[in-house]
């Protein structure tokens, strides 16, 4: 991992912003210009830290992210997948509030603004749930296909597994900072698969998690044979992710080992 911009002061910084990018450098600029604007009232100016992670892309986007601005640049080198890529920028996040979600901005600032206001009191992470209006009906059948899988072989037997699981891979998840570094310092799938990883530890640290339906803008630019393909990587990742739940792996992960 490459990081191509110095990392900035944690000290004043209330909301950071990661985004995974892969290919994403002709809609990079408008993302972060976007996010500046919708996410002024709750952090104007340099509260608000945009940290945009290269997943090995094959385009400029790397140059792209730092010519409009992004606060942190980080660059994977190679494709290592979705949950590599937002795992670096979590962990590199100084935020007080920590928020993930896609660079080609399927959850615009309003959303983002209305999962942080749910971050609040002893609440440590909010998980958005995908409301069903304008959902195309195979990506509706992926959503309940994989959120059906991963609530019977990683959730079902842990707190909240139920209501967590609900919609294990809306892209559009805030957490507190001390959660995230816990959270994501033990997570170990790279693909598609880490979301529900990363639900599983947050019932395993008994974090408090609060769920809400936000609405997308549109849906996703993967076509729909790429789903079919992206669900059997994330039944490969499911299976591991219970094969190391029930060994003990993830009750001896330290956060430094």
């Amino acid at each position: 991992m490459r990081v191509t911009d110095s990392d900035r002061a944690p000290g004043g910084v209330r909301l950071s912003v990661v985004l995974p990018a892969f290919g994403e450098a002709t809609v990079i600029g408008d993302t972060l210009a976007a996010l500046r604007a919708g996410l002024a009232g709750v952090a104007p100016g340099d509260a608000l830290e945009l940290i945009v992670v290269d997943d090995g892309s094959g385009d400029a986007t790397v140059e792209a992210a730092r010519a409009a601005g992004a606060d942190q640049v980080i660059a994977l080198g190679r494709n290592r997948g979705k949950g590599a890529a937002v795992r670096a920028g979590m962990l590199a996040a100084v935020g007080d509030a920590v928020v993930f979600t896609d660079a080609d901005l399927q959850y615009p600032p309003d959303r983002i603004v209305s999962v942080l206001a749910c971050l609040e009191g002893e609440t440590g992470a909010v998980v958005a749930r995908r409301g069903r209006s304008g959902e195309i009906p195979l990506r509706r059948f992926g959503t309940f296909a994989v959120s059906r899988l991963a609530r019977a072989l990683v959730l079902n037997g842990v707190a909240a597994g139920e209501e967590l699981g609900a919609d294990t891979q809306c892209g559009l998840k805030a957490f507190r900072r001390d959660v995230a570094r816990d959270v994501f310092s033990r997570c170990r799938v790279d693909r598609f698969g880490f979301d529900v990883e990363v639900l599983l530890l947050l019932s395993l640290r008994e974090v408090s998690v609060a769920v809400v339906v936000v609405e997308a803008t549109s849906a996703s630019r993967r076509s729909s044979v790429r789903v079919l393909r992206d669900g059997a990587a994330i039944l490969r990742d499911l299976l591991r992710i219970r094969r190391w739940l029930r060994r003990g792996d993830y009750s001896t992960v330290a956060p430094d080992g």
